[in-house]
């Protein structure tokens, strides 16, 4: 039987394959535990977090290990996004510093991030520390514009 973040982390990697012009280098960040975490063309990190939940808003949940990878990622790549998966509705896209800019681990050294997409719109994005500035749209661009060659001849 598959497990099931294995088929979103499909969606995910099988978006940035296909929305390259160039191939690219995929390697797992090595941590134990499930896997989540990605080092792309050896120098862009990314992490995966997907919801099965139906309805909107979606809620996610960064437990210490979670955020102990992105600190990791942070250390080793140049640039570091989290991709959310909102079931079958949806993904977006950020940055680790928008991630900064909203999270709280509080207490309970958890972090939280809800987000909600009402149909045809952009995703609005929230932490303990309130919404990011910006909404955002669906799909992984932020994160294709850094995996792009800066010489599209590169390709060739």
């Amino acid at each position: 039987m598959i497990p099931e973040y294995k088929l979103y982390h499909g969606a995910v990697l099988a978006e940035i394959v296909q929305g390259l012009p160039c191939p690219v280098t995929i390697d797992e960040l090595d941590e134990d535990g499930r896997l989540s975490s990605y080092i792309l063309n050896e120098h862009v990190g990314l992490q995966i977090k997907h919801s099965t939940q139906r309805l909107r808003p979606w809620s996610f949940t960064f437990t210490r290990p979670n955020v102990a990878e992105l600190l990791d990622l942070r250390s080793r790549c140049s640039d570091v996004f989290v991709v959310f998966v909102g079931g079958a509705l949806g993904m977006v896209c950020i940055s680790i510093e928008e991630m900064i800019e909203i999270m709280d681990a509080g207490d309970s050294g958890q972090i939280w991030i809800r987000i909600d997409r009402p149909r045809g719109k952009w995703f609005s994005v929230f932490g303990a520390k309130g919404p990011l500035a910006a909404k955002k749209p669906n799909g992984l661009e932020c994160l294709l514009d850094r995996l792009q060659p800066a010489d599209m001849k590169v390709c060739a």
